[in-house]
């Protein structure tokens, strides 16, 4: 793989993962119905939820098929155990779970007999200093940039992961970083908005940036290129789960900044 700073990209939206968080349909080439799992844990005092569901054929216009009734347990260094409950279709939460920088998190899904397991280590969190917008001329159009500002921590490899949310509504827009070419060193990247997305004054304009698991970074750097590229086939990223199925399981910390455009 190439050495890279950042790509800017605008992904395929399916649904909504929380009120503001939308989940991302993972697009393939081979069999229809396959399990995709979904999960996310943090070190915020928040809902913490894993979504499963198997997916679709490309030409189908609905959405992925839930799947319910399965059992979803997530795992500590100390072997605490978090039990994660169906609390809608497909959708399994866990209450009073922080997770920990620097500590080891196992997924664990039991569906129709198969268990599939995944571990992610959660990174030291890394706060996102300050972010800005302006505008740019991109081609023939106008089109917003928004600047985000950090300190990386020295001698250790750090990924992140930034989402953009204008008035608590995540955009089709990302940004993926690592520490390449600049480890030790303050940083400012700029994540060039989708021209769909209107922006004005008054607007409130909010940046998520997530420390992720060096090894998610690979994920979501797959989906980009294909995002990226749309005459290339579609394929499979490299999930963190085995035996093989569709997704991620990612323990990450979370730092967000806001501002209102003005």
């Amino acid at each position: 793989m190439k050495k890279h700073m950042y790509y800017a990209i605008t992904l395929s939206i399916l649904t909504l993962f929380t009120a503001c968080e939308k989940i991302i349909e993972v697009k393939v080439n081979d069999a229809v119905g396959k399990l995709v799992i979904e999960g996310k844990i943090n070190n915020q005092d928040s809902l913490q939820e894993i979504r499963l569901s198997r997916n679709v054929p490309l030409t189908t216009t609905g959405t992925s098929t839930p799947v319910s009734k399965a059992l979803v347990v997530v795992r500590d260094d100390a072997q605490q155990e978090y039990l994660f409950r169906e609390s809608d279709n497909g959708i399994y939460t866990a209450l009073g779970f922080i997770g920990s920088p620097n500590s080891n998190y196992t997924m664990e899904v039991r569906v129709d007999e198969q268990m599939y397991t995944a571990t992610s280590k959660m990174p030291e969190i890394v706060l996102l200093d300050s972010i800005a917008v302006e505008k740019t001329s991109f081609g023939n159009k106008e089109r917003y940039k928004v600047k985000v500002f950090y300190k990386d921590p020295a001698d250790q490899r750090n990924s992140y992961r930034f989402i953009a949310f204008v008035n608590n509504k995540q955009t089709g827009d990302m940004l993926v970083a690592n520490d390449d070419f600049n480890d030790g060193n303050k940083v400012n990247l700029s994540i060039l908005l989708d021209e769909d997305i209107a922006i004005k004054t008054g607007d409130n304009l909010s940046i998520e940036m997530q420390c992720i698991d060096n090894n998610l970074h690979n994920y979501w750097y797959t989906l980009m290129q294909q995002s990226n590229r749309g005459n290339i086939t579609p394929s499979n990223p490299p999930s963190n789960i085995k035996p093989t199925a569709l997704g991620y399981f990612s323990a990450y910390t979370t730092s967000s900044k806001s501002l209102i455009v003005d």
